[in-house]
């Protein structure tokens, strides 16, 4: 397993601030961390390191409160390591995008008149003042967007998934989300035209809906009563003639 190479640094939030991670090795190690507790053992396999480094490394990341350790139950001689910080974003200088900032309140002076384009343009400033210093904080949006979700969800449930849907979507365009269509549900798919997240975000190539997809992920999950996971597989900011989502149940483990 590789550590992710999009970018120079992962940052990570720990209960004394944020910590920035470089080195490959520890960046992988926290990729597999991610998935779970781990035996120290399970880690120099996956890793393909030496002993003595994954252990100098895993002593770095306690240090700087990033992951956690425990002894093992049934054998006091093997060591279980965990996170005790969560994935905030990545920041990766060389990956900053052009753009003139100021344009964006200048739209706004031009007439807007609806509340919802203030909101908007403090929104997407906000996100693409972040890109343009190379800074993807997708993981804290995503949370933001399930946080939301458990606020969001008494406004759209219903008994059936039918009527989960028509709610969602009329709450969507009532809420200026944007309009969701060609909805089916097996597998459960749709297309969210004039998303308010990305349609007017830089185009970055890749999907940028962390906080819809987060929000999605959450109301699903409440409706059916299983961990359901929002995959976005078109994106207006990969350059898509709109989002499209699809809902997928997350396996147990």
């Amino acid at each position: 397993m590789q550590a992710r190479d999009r970018s120079d640094y992962s940052l990570y939030g720990t209960t004394s601030g944020v910590q920035a991670v470089r080195n490959p090795v520890r960046r992988c190690i926290l990729q597999l961390l991610e998935g779970g507790e781990m035996s120290f053992e399970s880690i120099v396999s996956s890793t393909g390191r030496a002993k003595s480094t994954v252990s100098a490394h895993l002593s770095s990341l306690a240090d700087e409160g990033i992951v956690g350790s425990r002894h093992g139950e049934e054998d006091e001689r093997k060591k279980y390591f965990f996170l005790t910080s969560h994935f905030i974003g990545e920041l990766s200088p060389g990956d900053r995008i052009a753009d003139e900032i100021s344009n964006y309140a200048f739209e706004y002076r031009e007439g807007a008149v609806d509340p919802f384009h203030l909101y908007k343009l403090v929104y997407r400033t906000f996100r693409v003042s972040l890109l343009t210093e190379g800074l993807s904080l997708d993981p804290l949006l995503r949370r933001v967007g399930e946080t939301v979700g458990e606020a969001v969800y008494p406004a759209v449930a219903a008994k059936n998934m039918e009527g989960f849907c028509t709610n969602l979507a009329r709450f969507w365009e009532e809420h200026h989300l944007g309009r969701i269509e060609n909805l089916r549900l097996d597998p459960i798919r749709f297309s969210v035209y004039d998303c308010f997240e990305c349609v007017d975000l830089p185009q970055l190539g890749r999907p940028a809906c962390s906080f819809d997809s987060g929000l999605l992920s959450l109301l699903f999950s409440r409706q059916t009563g299983h961990l359901m996971n929002a995959v976005e597989l078109e994106c207006y900011a990969a350059g898509d003639p709109c989002c499209t989502f699809e809902i997928l149940s997350v396996p147990e483990k």
